[in-house]
């Protein structure tokens, strides 16, 4: 047989899953349940034989897998779920952040294909060398860590990557926006624009919370979706209010998807996934850690064209999320009466660099007509005052409003 035809009928991996029309992720698994043979592994990679790929062709339809082996588990078949997956097995193994990992992982990919799985030895030497990854053992091991904690997330779960139609245009115009979004729930409300953040204390003030269901009503009435971080108190009032009158609702969290953290708002979460979306920026191998909550406030905002603080006290994280919608060029407003206690500094600090002041829900809807949020009337009832904390406060009150430390962010 002349070495031309030969080399006709040998695949490489790639170019055998295109032949058999599936995933290199499925043939890998097709290859260790045994299920497909292959002819030779090399040191430029996995050959099969086209005989034992037309062999197994017709059976393939008998196989219901997906990753982990066990039908409605998330599946690893396109490129950008691999290509996240094997970007988070390298986080773990470098034990690099998403920022300092990106730049290296690009240049990388300019020479390798970064959508082939980390399986085949050759694969894995590509990776070695370049990241200098002595012992490529460890690359193995994480990558089937990471590859387990993937197959956790749900069947219709989805990985979006920036650069992508699918992203969300408004956060896609931030420094802040992840290379991945891990989403579950209502993908479509990604692509709204008509979207404000609530956020505020975790001890909030029975006050501050009623404000809360009063401008998440008006917001959600209004068609506006509402946004904000799944926390206690101020986060997941507004949450609560925008599905008791089925308003569209978006829950960026600090974890990763398959993680209910605070767990007494597990039900609101999975609520929340089946009428509205949950986002993470966070791949599910990664493990929490406490500064991923403020991290995730540069998401929030950026997926927000403004950002209302109901209430936050001095340390608040509602303020490091003022901080990313100041960067992001976005609105920021703040009740009226937070600028009359004397128990807080940062509302002073944020009108002077941008921030404006509202009294009543309805200066809301009129801020955001400035910016072509909202447009259309108010009601009667939208242009009562928002009920207010009283000026005079016993000890225990006054920690509260000055954060110093009820309002730490306790993660």
């Amino acid at each position: 047989m002349k070495n031309e035809d030969l080399a006709a009928q040998l695949f490489f991996a790639k170019e055998a899953a295109e032949y058999l029309g599936i995933s290199p992720q499925r043939l890998n698994k097709l290859v260790q349940n045994g299920k497909i043979v292959p002819l030779k592994k090399t040191a430029s990679g996995t050959l099969f034989h086209i005989e034992e790929l037309e062999n197994r062709k017709e059976e393939l339809h008998i196989f219901d897998e997906t990753t982990g082996g066990k039908k409605g588990m998330f599946s690893i078949d396109n490129k950008v779920k691999q290509e996240a997956l094997n970007f988070s097995t390298l986080m773990n193994v470098l034990g690099y952040t998403e920022q300092r990992l990106e730049p290296f992982f690009d240049d990388f990919s300019k020479q390798y294909d970064v959508t082939i799985p980390m399986i085949d030895s050759s694969i894995i030497l590509e990776y070695s060398n370049y990241f200098e990854i002595l012992d490529s053992e460890k690359i193995k091991r994480a990558y089937s860590r990471a590859e387990k904690e993937f197959s956790k997330l749900k069947a219709d779960d989805e990985i979006i990557k920036r650069g992508l139609l699918d992203y969300p245009p408004l956060l896609s115009k931030t420094k802040q926006a992840p290379r991945f979004l891990y989403v579950r729930g209502r993908k479509g409300l990604l692509q709204e624009q008509r979207t404000v953040a609530l956020v505020g204390s975790r001890q909030a003030s029975e006050k501050a919370k009623e404000n809360t269901r009063r401008v998440a009503e008006l917001l959600g009435r209004n068609g506006i979706v509402i946004v904000s971080g799944l926390a206690k108190g101020i986060d997941v009032t507004a949450h609560r209010s925008a599905l008791e009158h089925n308003y569209n609702t978006i829950a960026v969290i600090g974890t990763n998807l398959n993680q209910y953290y605070p767990i007494e708002n597990k039900e609101v979460q999975l609520e929340i996934e089946k009428k509205g979306l949950v986002v993470s920026q966070f791949s599910p191998a990664t493990k929490t850690e406490r500064w991923f909550f403020p991290l995730r406030n540069g998401v929030m905002s950026g997926l927000s064209l403004a950002t209302v603080i109901m209430e936050a006290g001095e340390t608040s994280g509602a303020l490091k999320q003022a901080d990313f919608a100041l960067k992001q060029n976005r609105q920021i407003l703040i009740p009226s009466k937070a600028l009359e206690m004397t128990t807080i500094s940062w509302p002073q600090k944020y009108v002077e660099q941008g921030a404006e002041v509202v009294t009543t829900p309805r200066d809301i809807m009129q801020k955001l007509a400035e910016n072509k949020v909202f447009d259309g009337e108010t009601r009667q009832e939208e242009q009562l005052s928002f009920e207010t904390l009283p000026q005079r406060i016993s000890a225990k009150e006054s920690n509260i409003l000055s954060g110093t430390k009820l309002l730490n962010l306790e993660y």
